[in-house]
């Protein structure tokens, strides 16, 4: 029988029908390869810290600080990815986020940032100044470092998939804000120091950026600004809390470090403190829940579309599409969306039984015959990135009349 890391290598390199093949022939359905999946490598991770080489999409390597801190008898360690600011490296970085790790019971990396390989505005990292900006940076695409440091953590360690966490510094932390708004469901929480949601508003509302904000609505997060951060202010980051706490979030916090600076060093970033305690204490009791059975999601761009089981594509260029998907029980669904063509829908018996599914969209029922598909098992779990939290069994396209809000 195939060992769990050596099938997700198959899952990630071989083409869907022929992985899906080789597991047939051993006798494995769609949950059987999904367990398999699931499962961790033999063995607690040893406490250790080193250098790997992490490539994105594109095939660029960069340098990727890997800590794995001593191990905790309690449970499976989780993930912290680790985004430093503008002029620094992961390296640098590290040293301030091991006693994080420690505390979390969680693995530790840190990327250092390189040169987009997309040309996109800048205008979310450095506000009307953003066409100036020439430093390596962190980008919101799939295919930038920081989700790939997410897939090699998933791939490659003994790790508990549903603690995932995103934790950045300035640039790091602007980065953490704008991919959580776009990817919450692939995270249990996310910690920003010194960031901020979008330094266009320091010009005028950034309307994207507060179309987008709603998402976080769904995901624990920890904010920690300096109340003497001359580089970044912490009004930004007070405005978006208030936005969110309006909107009902339970699980947000935001704590002002008297006398902190915009540099790490001047943050107290120490156990005993408030802004570590808090950090911890969140990401300690986060988790992330798969399948839930409703999903509110919006999104710019079709890459960032899907919410658990259920993406909106089609998007009209400048609009904001926004879902709302609903498992009525284990044979109905229904969706709402607004500002897109298309919905896809990602089964799984975990949402849905096998067989006759109705599927109502924006009013209109649809039937589908729901047959858990290996081949899909095997396409899915390597287009979310090893992620056997987004797995599903079977894909379905659904064409949808735009309805406006």
């Amino acid at each position: 029988m195939t060992r769990p890391q050596e099938a997700r290598r198959i899952c990630l390199t071989e083409a869907p029908a022929t992985a899906a093949a080789l597991f047939r022939r051993q006798g494995l359905g769609p949950r059987d390869l999904e367990a398999l999946l699931s499962a961790a490598n033999r063995g607690a991770e040893s406490s250790r810290a080193e250098t790997v080489e992490l490539s994105d999409a594109w095939g660029r390597p960069t340098d990727m600080t890997l800590y794995v801190s001593p191990p905790r008898t309690d449970r499976t360690p989780g993930v912290i990815v680790g985004l430093h600011g503008v002029g620094s490296s992961g390296a640098e970085l590290d040293a301030y986020l091991r006693p994080f790790a420690d505390a979390c019971g969680a693995v530790l990396l840190c990327p250092t940032a390189r040169q987009p390989v997309t040309k996109r505005s800048n205008f979310d990292l450095a506000g009307l100044f953003g066409s100036r900006f020439r430093d390596d940076r962190w980008t919101t695409d799939p295919g930038d470092y920081p989700a790939q440091a997410l897939r090699w953590a998933r791939e490659h360690l003994a790790v508990d998939t549903d603690r995932c966490a995103l934790m950045g510094s300035s640039m790091g932390g602007i980065a953490t804000w704008s991919i959580a708004m776009r990817r919450w469901d692939s995270l249990s929480m996310a910690t920003s120091i010194n960031g901020a949601p979008s330094m266009w508003e320091m010009f005028g509302p950034d309307q994207a950026m507060r179309e987008l904000l709603p998402n976080l609505v769904n995901l624990p997060f920890a904010v920690v600004h300096g109340n003497r951060d001359q580089q970044i202010p912490p009004v930004l980051d007070q405005d978006a809390v208030t936005q969110l706490r309006r909107r009902g979030h339970q699980e947000l916090s935001f704590i002002e470090v008297p006398d902190g600076e915009h540099k790490l060093s001047t943050m107290r970033l120490l156990p005993g403190t408030p802004q570590f305690d808090d950090v911890v204490r969140c990401y300690r009791s986060a988790r992330r829940a798969s399948w839930p059975g409703r999903v509110r999601h919006r999104a710019r761009e079709s890459e960032h579309g899907r919410a658990h089981w259920v993406a909106v594509d089609g998007i009209a260029a400048g609009r904001t599409a926004s879902v709302e998907a609903r498992a009525v029980d284990r044979s109905r669904l229904d969706v709402r969306t607004a500002g897109c063509s298309r919905v896809r829908l990602f089964l799984s018996d975990r949402l849905v039984d096998p067989g006759r599914v109705v599927v109502t969209v924006n009013g209109s029922d649809q039937a589908v015959d729901f047959r858990p598909s290996l081949t899909n098992t095997v396409a899915t779990f390597a287009e979310s990135g090893a992620d056997t939290g987004r797995l599903a069994h079977m894909v379905v396209d659904v064409e949808t009349p735009e309805i406006d809000e």
